[in-house]
């Protein structure tokens, strides 16, 4: 079964600062990421990320990054879900979305949508 959720969030930029994307998925389940600008068809980055590259702050303001990550549940203790996202360059510098799915080898799929000010 696939579980889906979607999450809107605001990130504040530093204005000179470099932004970075590092998406961590926890509980010992695994998983992977399509990262673009929404309404964008130019995929910036897909699989695991880290310290992905997204732009200067100040060139990012106004704009949405969309993060899809998919989630396989093969921890047999638990399905429990949690993906961080650390967003270097900018306030809040961590975001953490927790959940659970109903079995081992479900799939929990979330959509989020980071908006830049």
């Amino acid at each position: 079964m696939i579980k889906k959720r979607t999450e809107t969030a605001e990130l504040e930029t530093q204005n000179d600062a470099q932004v970075l994307l590092t998406v961590t998925i926890g509980n010992a389940q695994i998983g992977g990421n399509v990262v673009r600008f929404k309404d964008a068809p130019v995929l910036l980055a897909k699989g695991e990320i880290t310290r992905l590259v997204i732009g200067n702050g100040s060139e990012l303001v106004g704009k949405t990054l969309k993060i899809v990550t998919n989630i396989l549940d093969v921890n047999e203790q638990t399905n429990k879900i949690v993906v961080t996202y650390f967003v270097e360059g900018c306030t809040p510098l961590v975001t953490v979305f927790n959940d659970t799915v109903g079995n081992e080898g479900d799939i929990f799929s979330l959509t989020v949508e980071f908006t830049f000010k």
